[in-house]
């Protein structure tokens, strides 16, 4: 697994609309496992995107589920695909501002999809 770090760079992509990976820097980073959101910069414009790691489609959108039923805004799963370092994925989507009212989103949906993906490893076994 990668060791992406703030001050660090990572390439992403957008293979849907033939859009190669380009050098990005890690702004913010949270890791809980396989699950991993990051802001990035060009320079210019920051963004930023939460994954799943290693994870079947039918999983991830069994955890946006169990996501909204937790939290009090909605997440969903998106349909554009990016590509991270070479990794194709699908991101979670959720509605996101830069201002403070929505400052500990970020965290807590990737706390909670982390959790509920521990939660379906220990029902299941894994």
């Amino acid at each position: 697994m990668h060791h992406w770090e703030v001050g660090g760079s990572i390439n992403i992509g957008w293979p849907d609309f033939g859009v190669p990976e380009r050098e990005y820097t890690l702004v913010e980073v949270d890791r809980h496992g396989q699950v991993f959101r990051a802001r990035v910069t060009d320079g210019q414009k920051e963004g930023g995107f939460l994954v799943v790691f290693d994870c079947p489609e039918v999983v991830l959108e069994m955890l946006a589920e169990q996501a909204n039923q937790s939290l009090d805004f909605k997440t969903v799963v998106s349909s554009l695909r990016c590509s991270i370092d070479g990794t194709v994925l699908r991101s979670f989507d959720y509605e996101w501002y830069p201002t403070p009212e929505y400052a500990g989103r970020p965290s807590l949906l990737t706390k909670t999809i982390a959790d509920s993906l521990d939660s379906m490893r220990r029902t299941t076994g894994e």
